[in-house]
């Protein structure tokens, strides 16, 4: 995507947003801001480092304005945190791409297909981006399948020439296997009215864990859309958890999270993560089929979980008192001169 915005404007530099995930090449960890994922692998492309915060249209125009962009690549949600827009903030950004010649790209790799309740996460604000990329969903996750899909215009200026029938290709693109897996899950996905189910069965899940808000002070916000959806945690109100959760934070800010996770999978054989480096998220992605039944299960896992946590001193506090040790001993390991004969 980022080489035909190149391609189609004849510009070089490419602006994202902070605390965004697109992919661990060296061209897609250019976009990203984490040192998480970007550290030993610099020195990066310095044409496209620059990002901004999401909502901020003054300094997206103050970039944009500059002429140089080609692109300005978004998540409509954020695979890192699960975060959109507060504000008609993508709307804007559009408009400012039109005005200043940047292509607008859209990152559905993790979002699209349905997972937001619409096909597409940017449908949410009506937008038409100039190019998007798909992955993912588009083969139900069984084979290896990706997509670019752009203006007729942007695919004519990148292939301009006899001469340049190959500047862009890849050695299984195109793949028979791929290709029959992409039309299947396409042809579910309508035929099962999936995109719609996510919404309704996303709309449900988020309301049955905003309700155990009450019941369990460690949940701050619940947030998302449709089937994409993050809980987020904060120092709970009682005494005792607020000591317990701060000595988790002195050693590493994912610890709690991490530790629902663990007990959820070992306790309840369900798949959560956390939604990113240092973050007090729970990541929730279930598959497009779910239903009533799977989400009370769901609810129920989360809502034990979250009691364990309460009782301190207590086998959760165990388990991260176990995550602290292994962290501690694991920054001693990597200070460790290392001694060759």
């Amino acid at each position: 995507a980022l080489k035909f915005a190149r391609a189609a404007t004849g510009k070089k530099r490419v602006v994202s947003l902070e605390s965004a995930f697109h992919g661990l090449s060296i061209g897609s960890l250019s976009l990203m801001g984490c040192e998480s994922f970007t550290e030993g692998f610099g020195p990066l492309m310095d044409q496209w480092d620059t990002r901004i915060a999401l909502d901020d249209a003054a300094s997206l125009e103050r970039e944009l304005a500059k002429g140089d962009v080609a692109a300005f690549v978004i998540e409509p949600v954020q695979g890192k945190g699960c975060k959109s827009p507060t504000t008609d903030f993508f709307p804007r950004a559009q408009a400012l791409c039109r005005k200043y010649g940047t292509l607008l790209v859209s990152d559905e790799v993790q979002c699209g297909l349905g997972r937001t309740g619409k096909m597409f996460g940017f449908q949410h604000w009506n937008l038409e981006p100039d190019i998007i990329t798909l992955a993912k969903t588009l083969s139900g996750g069984y084979v290896p399948c990706g997509a670019i899909v752009s203006q007729r215009d942007i695919y004519q200026k990148t292939f301009s020439r006899m001469d340049r029938c190959v500047v862009h290709s890849t050695t299984f693109g195109r793949n028979n296997l791929a290709m029959a897996c992409g039309l299947a899950a396409l042809e579910v996905i309508d035929q099962e009215n999936l995109v719609e189910r996510a919404a309704e069965m996303g709309a449900q899940l988020m309301e049955r864990i905003d309700a155990l808000r009450a019941k369990h002070s460690f949940i701050k916000e619940v947030r998302g859309k449709g089937l994409i959806i993050a809980i987020e945690f904060h120092e709970p109100s009682e005494f005792k958890l607020k000591m317990a959760w701060k000595l988790l934070h002195k050693v590493d800010k994912v610890l709690f999270a991490q530790m629902i996770v663990t007990q959820m999978l070992s306790k309840h054989r369900i798949l959560t993560q956390v939604a990113g480096h240092a973050m007090d998220v729970l990541k929730i992605l279930p598959p497009l089929i779910i239903g009533e039944k799977e989400i009370a299960l769901f609810v129920t896992a989360l809502d034990n979980v979250l009691a364990d946590c309460r009782k301190f001193p207590g086998p959760m506090w165990e388990l991260g008192n176990n995550f602290v040790r292994a962290a501690i001993s694991s920054r001693r390991s990597s200070q460790a001169p290392v001694v060759s004969a």
